[in-house]
């Protein structure tokens, strides 16, 4: 019996764009896509021992506080921001502003291990996207330069032309999906529930990624007094399993 296969050259010319743009998420944002985002709980990991968070209602709470007064939305902001700097809209990248915007997502971080959590993911994501998507207008981020993890994906999706809602809606649900892994890892959620939780978050994320879309650097606040507390105080935590 013969069998019949499509050259792997006629696939790739028949894959549309929007299909590349959608692999390209689902591949980015995979929990199999090396960027050391395990290493980090957020803060979680203080709140668990302080008693904040003891189990999966107290968790998905702490959560929706980071998304919606927290990093999640402001980082949401900073990815939308970088997005149209480096071109979204236009096509031409102004280098110069994007390293403005770099430093003040560093400057955002309250914490010694936000900043490096922010950092250490900007730089992992941006070099495994240049090395396994490479791109004739990709930009060189400048040695010594932090690169924030939200900047960086903004960046990265600009120069692949990534329509910014879906990118804006994919970069939020791994924000929060990371923060789940890191219940589970504590033993404060299960991971039938962690998924339930997930799901019910689909409304505030799709909210949060809607005003993303249109917001500007002048948008940027937040409230989530706790969540910062424990960051800082996690960083004299003796024993512990996450770098934040």
């Amino acid at each position: 019996m013969t069998t019949m296969s499509t050259p792997i050259t006629a696939m790739v010319t028949r894959t549309s764009m929007t299909e590349t743009a959608e692999f390209q998420r689902q591949h980015w944002f995979s929990p199999a896509f090396p960027v050391g985002g395990y290493a980090y709980s957020h803060g979680i990991e203080k709140a668990v021992e302080t008693g904040d968070i003891t189990r999966g209602e107290s968790l998905a709470r702490w959560i929706d506080g980071i998304l919606r007064l927290g990093a999640g939305r402001n980082d949401a902001i900073l990815l939308s921001e970088a997005w149209r700097r480096a071109g979204g809209e236009s096509g031409t990248a102004d280098l110069a502003a994007i390293l403005d915007l770099a430093e003040l997502g560093i400057a955002l971080g309250l914490s010694q291990e936000r900043r490096l959590e922010t950092a250490q993911q900007g730089a992992a994501f941006y070099a495994l996207v240049a090395s396994s998507w490479p791109h004739p207008d990709w930009i060189d981020w400048p040695d010594g330069r932090d690169l924030p993890y939200p900047v960086a994906v903004g960046l990265a999706g600009a120069i692949h032309r990534q329509p910014l809602r879906p990118l804006l809606g994919a970069w939020l649900q791994a924000f929060a999906a990371n923060l789940l892994a890191a219940g589970i890892r504590l033993a404060v959620i299960g991971q039938a529930e962690a998924q339930a939780r997930q799901a019910s978050l689909l409304p505030i994320l799709s909210a949060l990624a809607d005003e993303a879309l249109t917001a500007s650097l002048d948008d940027l606040g937040g409230m989530a007094i706790r969540g910062d507390l424990m960051s800082l105080r996690h960083e004299t935590q003796t024993t512990r399993l996450f770098r934040s």
